[in-house]
């Protein structure tokens, strides 16, 4: 069972202010906002205007922002923790902070009980071309929800790349997150290349004046591979198999990136991506 940090925790740490979490708790456990967001940002409302889908995401506070237990596994690994999406767009504003706690503490309280209210908000708004991502901050396994809503296509990016494998569930697709933070989470890519799982590689650059271009093909253990632009939309159930692809980085700025470059970060760069090779 997921637990709360101490309730004396500041929520500072999350909202960079110094209310203490008690003046907050009439807030975190209402019930009466929705837990998904609808074509909520820039790149899911790709999906809408590329291909007419309407796509419900649930975001989280990632990691162990509020959770006792991470929620995000291979999250130190893979060195996602600190650039973690949750900062970029309108993630960062403080009332998304704000409302991604509540979602998070409602989830770590009553595990079972969120789950249900999310199954009733989804099927509520189902329509045709419809789909669901529940880890837009987070990667947990929520495989007994979605086996539970067979007619409902789901699709989640993951850095758990045993759960990848073992996903038998004929409408849940998923795309492994690669890494390439070290040697190990370097050798989980080519692993999931290698067995012909559709992969993610996010790129430390936006292609910015002095930055380096988007690669479209990839050498992986001798094998040269034609890689896919996954930032013209978000809807990664529609790649053909074993498609490999590429997102630039969200949530940064020259400078940030400029720091980054380096031979092992979560962010490939092409010094990086020679060690796929």
């Amino acid at each position: 069972m997921y637990g709360l940090k101490n309730k004396s925790l500041k929520i500072s740490k999350v909202f960079k202010d110094s209310t203490n979490y008690k003046d907050f708790k009439d807030y975190l456990y209402n019930n009466k906002y929705n837990l998904l967001g609808f074509n909520s940002s820039y790149k899911i409302f790709k999906g809408y205007k590329e291909l007419e889908y309407t796509t419900g995401i649930l975001y989280l506070q990632p990691s162990d922002h509020v959770a006792a237990k991470t929620l995000c596994p291979m999250a130190e690994l893979s060195g996602c923790k600190d650039p973690c999406l949750r900062v970029s767009g309108r993630l960062g504003m403080n009332n998304a902070q704000l409302a991604m706690a509540r979602r998070t503490v409602q989830y770590l309280q009553d595990p079972d009980g969120f789950k249900d209210r999310l199954r009733t908000e989804i099927l509520k708004n189902e329509k045709d071309k419809y789909c669901i991502r529940l880890n837009g901050t987070s990667d947990i396994d929520w495989s007994d929800l979605i086996g539970s809503l067979p007619n409902i296509q789901f699709y989640d990016y993951s850095k758990v790349l045993k759960r990848v494998i073992k996903n038998d569930l004929s409408n849940y697709h998923l795309t492994y997150s690669a890494s390439f933070n070290n040697l190990q989470s370097i050798e989980f890519t080519k692993r999931a290349v290698s067995l012909g799982i559709n992969t993610a590689i996010a790129l430390n650059t936006k292609e910015c004046k002095g930055e380096f271009k988007r690669p479209d093909k990839l050498i992986i253990d001798g094998v040269t591979h034609s890689l896919i632009n996954m930032d013209k939309h978000d809807l990664r159930f529609k790649d053909p198999d074993g498609s490999i692809g590429t997102l630039t980085r969200k949530g940064s700025n020259k400078i940030q990136r400029s720091i980054d470059m380096t031979p092992y970060n979560f962010f490939a760069n092409p010094a990086s991506l020679k060690l796929v090779a």
